[in-house]
This record gives structure tokens, sequence and C-alpha cells, in this order.
């Protein structure tokens, strides 16, 4: 008779390890949806490629894309960054090893990852993590509260927000950095339909700079410094260290963040409504551009927060729990995971694959979005069962510890084993 090997941590620690993979599983879920909805494309594709669809199928598709997904995953998988930050920082600590060096290492060797990464597509995330984790890792002692106000101030984007009343003032223009939208978008949509393997890693190379413009004009680097910053603020505050023991503070931010929400959606319908009895277009005026601008943001901030808050205490229910466990095996390997969704992405819908960019309705593409995150959680569960860590996880490891890491695992047999 043979036993297997287990090793046993408090209760705590567990919670709180599954809770934040379950949240990593769902994060790279939204990730999923919000690029497959509209064929994978990695930057702008012409207007009418846009409305190509109108069944009621797609209309709920894309009507789900908009509410619950854009915006807001890309946020949750931020402020995990951010709380992991903290944990390996501790750890490092800990272990009294040097912080700096050794984190430094480690995130240039995900730069490296992530450069090999935008090449292929250049939507790439993490090469705009890189930086930002450098920045972080020499803000990383400044006090709690400057944390939660700096957090705040760029999660609502307001320092784009206010350059964009700049612009709007100085050049009655909301755009911060001009962009050729039709001509990048015509660009962009003869490579993801026509290009070959090559073609497509020389537009995707020259695009960097474009998605640097992206993130600027957006906000979108602001916020996911912002998120990083909460993130480390909830490991600072130990939130998730033990869940249950905080359970008052987690309903307290749901319920406040559900008021925001409610207040923004209020505010949109308002102006919507009185833009419309006006015959205003606010498409076509910079201030009211920028006003629905702002309270998405603060839309966006209050669901993510309500995801955030709300699956951790769903956790605590032990029906919610077995329900929402299988995500924990795809978020321990989320690095891997997140790579394998564009090698598959770009597979289905690139001309250098099956070529199916706008032969699928979005309707389809949610459906086939379920079908492969599906795919991922029996794939991961096996996996996990055989090896220790996600094969490229496992090499991110090996890499920064310059040692092979243990990768297979093996039931110990022996005399101790047998009785």
């Amino acid at each position: 008779m043979t036993a297997s090997v287990s090793f046993t941590y408090p209760a705590a620690k567990m919670d709180r390890i599954v809770t934040l993979d379950v949240l990593r599983g769902f994060a790279l879920f939204g990730i999923l949806y919000a690029h497959m909805i509209f064929w994978y494309a990695a930057g702008p594709l012409p207007e009418e490629t846009y409305q190509q669809y109108k069944d009621i199928g797609s209309g709920i598709a894309i009507g789900t894309y908009m509410i619950f997904i854009i915006s807001k995953f890309f946020a949750l998988f931020s402020f995990l960054f951010g709380l992991s930050f903290y944990i390996q920082i501790q750890g490092l600590i800990n272990r009294h090893q040097p912080v700096i060096t050794r984190f430094g290492w480690r995130l240039a060797i995900l730069g490296f990852i992530g450069l090999l990464h935008h090449a292929f597509w250049r939507a790439d995330i993490l090469s705009i993590y890189v930086p930002l984790g450098f920045l972080l890792l020499f803000l990383r002692n400044i006090s709690n509260r400057a944390l939660l106000i700096a957090g705040v101030i760029l999660v609502l984007n307001i320092p784009t927000k206010i350059a964009e009343l700049i612009s709007i003032a100085v050049r009655d223009q909301l755009i911060l950095i001009d962009f050729d939208q039709k001509n990048a978008g015509a660009e962009f949509y003869a490579i993801v339909s026509e290009g070959s393997f090559i073609e497509m890693i020389k537009h995707n190379i020259h695009a960097m700079s474009d998605k640097f413009v992206y993130q600027i004009n957006s906000g979108r680097m602001v916020i996911t410094f912002g998120f990083f910053l909460l993130g480390m603020l909830a490991g600072r505050m130990q939130w998730f260290e033990n869940i249950r023991a905080y359970a008052g503070q987690f309903e307290q931010t749901l319920k406040k963040s559900a008021w925001v929400a409610a207040v923004a959606i209020l505010f949109g319908i308002t102006l919507g409504l009185g833009a419309f009895l006006l015959k205003i277009d606010l498409g076509k005026v910079p201030l009211g551009g920028w006003l629905i601008g702002f309270i998405v943001e603060f839309f966006n901030v209050s669901l993510t927060l309500i995801y955030i808050t709300g699956i951790s205490l769903l956790m605590l229910k032990p029906k919610w729990e077995i329900r929402l466990t299988p995500l924990a095996a795809v978020g321990k390997m989320a690095l891997t995971n997140y790579l394998m969704q564009t090698v598959i992405g770009v597979f289905i819908f690139f001309n250098v694959g099956l070529g199916l960019f706008t032969k699928t309705s979005p309707a389809v593409n949610a459906l086939l979005c379920f079908a492969i995150f599906t795919a991922q959680i029996f794939f991961c569960r096996w996996w996990l069962t055989n090896f220790h860590y996600g094969p490229i996880e496992w090499l991110w490891r090996s890499a920064t510890d310059f040692k092979w890491q243990p990768f297979y695992k093996r039931r110990l047999e022996g005399s101790l084993d047998r009785i």
C-alpha cells in the first residue's frame, strides 16, 4: 500500500491562496472574452467592421462586453499584480535576500517574455507591466496613506482627465496625442486578414509606439499603475491574509462600490437623455465626451471592486467555493494561460491560422470563448496533478533562481510508504 505525500498550510493561508488563484482565473476569463468578441484584434479596426453583425445574439455578446467586461478585467489583473508584488517582496525580505536585484531580475525576465509576446500579438500587456513594475519597486516603501490617495487618483484616471481638459481649452480637442485611427485601422485589418507570419511580426514590432500612444490617450497606463498601488495596499493591510476576519471591510467596500456604480449609471442616463432631448451629439462635443469618459471611469472602477470583493466573499460560502474553485487551476498558471489564449486566438482568427476573422459573429465568438476557457480549466487541472508549475511559470522561476526548479510530481516510494 502506498500513501501520497502532502504539505499542510494553515487554513487562513490556504483560503488566501485559493481565493487569489480564483480571482486570477476569473480575470483571465474576462481578458479572453474581451479579446475574443472582436476576433482577437490587437489594434484599431475600420468602424464598419464592428457593426458588421446586428443579430440579437451578437447584440447580447457586445452588450455584455461593453457593460461588464471592457476596462474591468485588465484592472482586476493589475490589482492582483500589485498584491502579488507585495507578497513576493515580503518573501524576499523574510529570506534576507536583496529585494531590488532579485525582483528586478524577475521583472527583466518577464519583460523579455513580454517583448516576444508583443512581437506575436501587439496588445501584449506584459511590456506595460514591466516598466511600471520597476517604478513600483522604487515606491514600495511609501506610506499607506500615500498609497491610498495616489491609487484612488490614478484608478479614476484623474491625471488624464486633467490633461484632456487642458487639451480642450488649448486645442479644442479631447485626444492628447494625435493618432490617425482610420489609416491605422485599415493597415491592421490588412495584416489580420491577409498578412503572412513575417509581415505580422514586422507590423507588431513597428506598432509598439502605437500601443504606448493608446495607453497615454486612454489613460490605461495611469489606471494600471493605480491598481498596482491599491493591490500593494491591500497586501499591506493583510485583507487577503484572512479574508474571513476582514469580511466586514470587504462587505463595506462592496456596498460603497455598488452605490457609486448606481450613481454613475444614473448620471450617464441623465446625461444621455438630456443630450437626446436637446439634440446634441456628445461624440462631437469635446467637453461632452470628456464628461462621459469621467462617468465611465467611476463605473469601471466600482465594478472592478465589486468583482474583487464579491468573489472573495462568495469564496467564504461552501457552495460557492465549490463552484468557483475550478478557476483556481487556471489562476495558478496565469502566465501560461495568458500566452496560450493569444496563440489560440491568433490561430483561429488571423490569416496565419484558420483565417476566421470577421467570418464568425460576436455571438459565436462568445461561445468559442466559453469553450476555450472550459478547455483551459480541464487542461490546467490535469497539468497540475502531474507538474508543480505551469510550463512558462517553471521557466520563469528557474531563470529567476538560476537553477532548474522541481517540475514533475513524483510519488515517494520506498520503505516508508509501505506497511
